[in-house]
């Protein structure tokens, strides 16, 4: 069919997605995608109800496979939770500051009555963007990273939202201008 592959068939597929995907490489750059996404599912959960920080990270940092088949290999495993661990707690210690950002960049918009998705991707940007040292993720990638998330996980308006209150904040930090 014009160069296109045939879908496998839904046996191929792991039986808690639901339906039939294609194969894909799986590179750091997905890996990170993957951590990117466990710790949003996490934060929002803390955030959203009284659970215990510890515990939610603890039972959700293996939710989802790090390759097609499900298998883990040590070094992705390793740097995927290191990673983790770092976004999550660092963006849970950082909440009061980042949180200040969030409200400067969008002031018409409360944090308190801010949707929890788009507070979370915002919370883990910005502390890509403004604490973590370790990484030095280029500012390009970490925005078009939360714009990504916010298209997958938030409303119809938040990646706009979320791209929005990112460039404020590269701008009034002046961050990587010379990457974006």
């Amino acid at each position: 069919m014009h160069g296109r592959e045939p879908a496998p068939s839904a046996s191929e597929a792991p039986p808690w997605l639901g339906c039939v995907r294609r194969p894909r490489r799986f590179t750091v750059v997905s890996l990170r995608h993957q951590v990117r996404m466990t710790a949003l599912q996490i934060l929002f959960e803390v955030d959203a109800t009284d659970h215990a920080l510890d515990l939610v990270y603890q039972r959700r940092q293996f939710d989802e496979p790090l390759t097609p088949d499900g298998e883990r290999t040590l070094p992705l495993v390793t740097e995927g939770e290191q990673f983790l661990q770092r976004l999550v707690f660092g963006v849970w210690e950082h909440r009061p500051y980042l949180d200040r950002i969030i409200e400067e960049a969008a002031p018409n918009w409360p944090i308190t009555q801010m949707p929890g998705v788009d507070k979370a991707i915002l919370r883990i940007a910005l502390f890509e963007l403004l604490i973590d040292q370790l990484e030095q993720t280029p500012v390009k990638a970490v925005i078009n990273e939360a714009v990504e998330l916010a298209k997958q996980f938030g409303s119809d308006n938040s990646s706009r939202f979320v791209n929005g209150v990112l460039g404020t904040v590269v701008s009034r930090y002046r961050l990587g201008s010379a990457d974006l």
